[in-house]
């Protein structure tokens, strides 16, 4: 099993997980939704995964690497879009923002290989209530090949039309460039995220 970036871990046992700084959150966010993120990050030698902990509030926050045998499942953002999954959110959750948008967003995706990330993607895999009235829409696109210019302008001013801000990683191999940045962007050089940071690369439209 492959693991990559945005990928929603369900685990096993709080054994498998190795923090990289101990907060007081943690155990309780975990014990209460035992899920945790895969980060950006350099995979260990010892097979370890790099992941995330999502606690109640915005600031908490916190890395950690998981032993491959505390994997109990793992859901792609793309699973969770072919699944449709924020259609199981309980009625009174599908009422706010970013859930309600998500059949017409879904609607001028579907010729993209896409998936909600960010809180909107883990309420809808956990059933923990994260997002907010206010929340953004994280959004990943998958794509092997070129995205041109024109096809990603076109998309943002539809998506920007639904409401809530709508942020879109492009997800190529060697990393992530955010869309609207590249959209916006006015100079040869942008910002490529990669598992060993950002780093400036020629911008792929020029």
């Amino acid at each position: 099993m492959v693991n990559r970036t945005h990928d929603l871990i369900e685990i096993t046992d709080l054994s498998w997980l190795s923090l990289d700084e101990n907060q007081e959150w943690t155990a309780a966010s975990l014990r209460r939704t035992p899920f945790v993120v895969v980060r950006r990050a350099e995979q260990l030698q010892d097979g370890g995964i790099p992941v995330g902990i999502r606690g109640a509030e915005r600031n908490q926050r916190a890395a950690a690497r998981l032993a491959p045998q505390g994997i109990r499942r793992s859901i792609t953002p793309y699973e969770v879009a072919r699944e449709r999954l924020w259609t199981t959110l309980p009625a009174e959750r599908q009422e706010l923002p970013v859930p309600r948008i998500m059949d017409k967003a879904a609607e001028l995706l579907k010729e993209w290989h896409w998936g909600p990330a960010g809180s909107a993607g883990f309420e809808m895999v956990t059933g923990y209530p994260s997002l907010k009235e206010t929340s953004d829409l994280d959004l990943v696109i998958g794509s092997s090949g070129m995205i041109g210019r024109r096809q990603a302008e076109i998309l943002l001013r539809e998506l920007d039309k639904l409401g809530p801000r709508i942020d879109i990683q492009w997800e190529i191999e060697e990393g992530a460039y955010i869309l609207r940045e590249l959209v916006n962007g006015l100079t040869d050089s942008v910002v490529l995220r990669t598992i060993h940071g950002t780093r400036l690369v020629r911008n792929p439209w020029r």
